[in-house]
């Protein structure tokens, strides 16, 4: 964890595992991170609270647990899993009780996201011989929200719950992003030009989305129509962009000067400041508001 001008730099996990078999994530009160961590060729979920630096496990399966992502009330999480032979979609609690199994199809169910207001989870199914959009409940009562010719995936909801930004690939590492209703109604392309985009990321108040697009910083106003592009010479932005609680900034991993380093770019000015100078690898940064 790093202080917003870099000066300071704490390290969060110390064990032998890898922590990084998917991207971290923030509980919605600020003080703790579910994540996946690989130790002797198994992964599982474990919960780090950062107010203390400790760590608890939550899931311990011989399949694969990952992808988790916190329900609104921070009680539970939703993760993908293969302890059943198949990729399906669970629910635990945050202290590991009550695991729940929430989909069941010979196809694969991936990469949860939870419902910031609402017991619905959108998740990846390719039960249509493709990669769309579904929603579960936490009762288990599933719904289609995309049945398209292209695949869909990296969907995030916005932060009231009416909408889903996703991808729709056109074919290879090309995307386009697309906004839905949280009704399957009404999809919507926000991107004018096919691109190998990160995951969309909503601002806190729902009125800007932003993507990377492996050259740039894209940012657009839902309402107004508006992009605006972030960008500087000699630093390729990679993964998925984090919006700072007041949605000032974007804090991003990127390639420069050889390396993979952690910047933020101020959304109003374009300028870009480097949060950590590293020879190894720093990337998937999240903002903790602490």
């Amino acid at each position: 964890m790093s202080s917003p001008d870099g000066a300071q730099v704490i390290r969060l996990t110390t064990n032998a595992a890898i922590d990084t078999s998917s991207s971290p994530r923030l509980s919605p009160d600020g003080t703790k991170i579910a994540f996946s961590s690989t130790i002797a060729d198994n992964t599982d979920i474990y919960i780090l609270d950062i107010t203390c630096t400790s760590t608890q496990r939550i899931t311990d399966a011989p399949g694969r647990d990952s992808s988790p992502s916190w329900s609104p009330d921070g009680r539970q999480l939703a993760f993908e899993s293969f302890r059943d032979g198949n990729l399906e979609i669970y629910m635990v609690n945050a202290d590991g009780s009550n695991l729940t199994r929430l989909t069941n199809d010979p196809a694969g169910d991936s990469n949860p996201v939870w419902s910031p207001v609402a017991n619905e989870i959108v998740f990846t199914s390719n039960r249509f011989g493709n990669s769309d959009l579904m929603l579960v409940t936490t009762s288990g009562s599933v719904t289609t929200l995309t049945t398209n010719p292209n695949p869909d995936n990296a969907a995030t909801w916005s932060p009231d719950g009416n909408f889903i930004a996703y991808h729709s690939t056109i074919g290879g590492d090309l995307e386009n992003i697309y906004l839905i209703g949280r009704d399957g109604l009404n999809p919507t392309q926000l991107t004018s030009q096919a691109a190998d985009y990160s995951q969309p990321i909503w601002s806190l108040d729902g009125q800007m989305l932003a993507v990377n697009n492996q050259k740039s910083i894209l940012v657009f106003n839902r309402f107004t129509g508006e992009v605006t592009e972030l960008n500087q010479p000699g630093i390729e932005p990679r993964g998925t962009p984090a919006w700072s609680p007041d949605g000032l900034r974007l804090v991003f991993q990127a390639q420069a000067e050889g390396d993979m380093e952690i910047f933020y770019a101020l959304t109003l000015t374009n300028e870009f400041t480097r949060l950590t100078h590293s020879p190894n690898y720093d990337g998937e940064p999240l903002w903790a508001n602490r």
